[in-house]
């Protein structure tokens, strides 16, 4: 016979009108049933109680939060004979994942101490069977109110397990003795996540190897290779979360931080995690464990306390973190660029102009197989260009690059001429907005200011102001803010445009009344592209009309109170 924890704001019995209990529900034999370890409470032939809820707080129980969802009744009771239905309510592991995941994530917290908040903000109870609730409960009875008995299942099995955790008869001998554990824990978030319908089939590994790890690879210490973290869990083919296991010695969990603090040094590229803004990380030893979280450029931060698996309130605390990391990673996962958007590494990208684009993981490198044609059919020569990227560099709001040059290509056969090719390694990296959408207001205002920014240092570059002239959505990536890209087009200013020649976006406002295109040209541009995000507000169609005008330089319209 089992007990399990219900309360009246979520488990399977009715207050009725005259307020009794029914208990039908939890398909239990009515003369079996007990009640906080009262007995005799539920009639027999109805499955209500005999006496009200009020009556049953002051009398019986003499307990007035009693059934309340912190105070949650404990009824137990001998199934129905035939009965299929699981002790209080809970029928599958989809069931228990729906309940445990009741509250999902809407935004990531802000910063490591609010996740710290969130990983060990419970809001659910742990599923338990009835041997590792028994023996909390004996442990301390407070312990026993974050876990509800359930019939077998993945998920409560994974649970009693890591709350039993018979591993840590040898805890700390060994760095594979700490590995176990962990590993028997980590079960959890496994068993939450392939249970939950929107899961992102997270696949664990222990004692990894590099190719196990989808993009985040620092090199070892040595140098000779990859470095290998203990434990990766992939998903969506992204690496989500990484941990190092250690021996149980002085500063045991020190070195764990430090040997993460190594591997982990390159972060993560933007390229294929877009706007995730942290991952989660954690640092094992022996029997203790912290969790942390890695951003995007290698930053390492530890996030709340130390916990000691040794205790049963630390094992509850522990499951409670993954299940609430399952929250975390199910909401991460939508602010990756979709899988049919991303990039194959060293896999060359054929663009339009004789344009070849090829990802290395840490580059991209654009080539222009004929740079003079180019430069005859765009009005614009290498001299423009390399001058657009050296200002770039020292412009937070573009991209940098490591090398611009020229080279020389011979074709085969003798009578056919050589030509020059324009090579660009670029060494910042982002994702186009379309990967990832767009839906605030905020995010546009980022884009937009990202923008002026850029082009206002570009309109002071000397001798001469250089206009980036393709301003436009395709251009501006996000790594994850948002920089102007694409520094091809690049022109002195002014540029004396052709008849009959125009770029993608422009219109009959883009050029000036001699059709040349100045800075306040790429101004322009701007007000054109704010107007093709997906929702525009009336002051967002305000200040467009505003940089359409041509009254405004970048740099003035980049401090806008349209930005405050």
């Amino acid at each position: 016979m089992d007990e399990v924890f219900i309360n009246q704001e979520a488990d399977p019995y009715v207050l009725e009108a005259d307020g009794t209990l029914d208990v039908a529900a939890l398909q239990l034999q009515p003369a079996t049933v007990v009640i906080n370890g009262k007995k005799g409470l539920v009639d027999v032939q109805t499955s209500k109680t005999k006496r009200t809820l009020a009556e049953l707080q002051e009398k019986i129980l003499r307990d007035a939060t009693a059934g309340s969802i912190t105070n949650p009744l404990r009824i137990s009771g001998a199934l129905l004979a035939g009965s299929v239905a699981a002790v209080g309510g809970i029928a599958s592991d989809r069931q228990v994942a729906q309940q445990l995941l009741m509250f999902p994530l809407q935004q990531a917290p802000a910063n490591a101490i609010a996740f710290g908040h969130f990983l060990y903000n419970a809001q659910f109870q742990l599923p338990v069977s009835a041997r590792p609730f028994q023996l909390i409960q004996t442990h301390d009875p407070g312990l026993a109110n974050a876990l509800y008995l359930c019939d077998d299942c993945l998920i409560r099995a994974a649970v009693s397990n890591a709350l039993q955790l018979s591993e840590l008869g040898t805890a700390g001998s060994t760095e594979q003795d700490t590995t176990r554990w962990v590993t028997t824990c980590l079960k959890v978030l496994e068993e939450v996540d392939a249970a939950n319908p929107d899961g992102i089939a997270v696949l664990l590994r222990f004692n990894s190897s590099e190719k196990d790890v989808s993009y985040t690879v620092s090199k070892s210490a040595s140098g000779k290779g990859p470095a290998r973290v203990d434990t990766v869990a992939n998903a969506v083919r992204l690496s989500l979360l990484f941990g190092e296991d250690k021996v149980l010695k002085r500063q045991g969990l020190e070195h764990s931080w430090k040997d993460l603090e190594t591997k982990l040094a390159s972060g993560y590229p933007a390229l294929f995690y877009g706007r995730i803004p942290y991952l989660p990380i954690y640092a094992a030893a022996g029997v203790h464990i912290q969790f942390g979280l890695l951003m995007p450029h290698g930053q390492v931060e530890r996030v709340g306390r130390i916990l000691n698996v040794s205790k049963p309130s630390d094992r509850i605390w522990l499951c409670q973190a993954l299940v609430n990391i399952v929250k975390y990673l199910t909401w991460a996962v939508t602010q990756a660029p979709r899988l049919t958007e991303r990039v194959i590494l060293y896999q060359p990208i054929e663009r339009p102009n004789a344009t070849r684009i090829t990802l290395t993981g840490n580059a991209a490198v654009k080539e222009i197989s004929n740079s003079d044609a180019f430069y005859s059919q765009f009005g614009n020569s290498f001299e423009a260009i390399k001058a657009a990227h050296v200002q770039a560099q020292s412009c937070g709001a573009l991209v940098h690059h490591s090398s611009v040059e020229e080279v020389r290509v011979r074709k085969r056969g003798y009578d056919q001429p050589s030509t020059n090719k324009l090579r660009v390694r670029m060494t910042r990296l982002g994702y186009p907005q379309t990967s990832v959408s767009l839906t605030s207001e905020q995010d546009t205002k980022m884009a937009i200011k990202a923008c002026l920014t850029a082009c206002a240092h570009m309109h002071a570059a000397m001798p001469l102001p250089i206009c980036h002239c393709d301003v436009r959505l395709a251009n501006v990536l996000w790594d994850p803010q948002p920089f102007l890209a694409d520094l091809e087009l690049a022109h002195f200013s002014p540029w004396q445009v052709p008849l009959d020649f125009s770029l993608q976006d422009w219109d009959e406002g883009t050029l000036d009344e001699k059709r040349q295109y100045t800075p306040e040209s790429d101004v322009y541009q701007i007000g054109v592209m704010l107007l093709k995000f997906l929702e525009v507000s009336a002051a967002s169609r305000a200040f467009a009309d505003k940089l359409k005008s041509k009254s405004i330089s970048a740099a003035d319209a980049a401090e806008d109170t349209f930005f405050l």
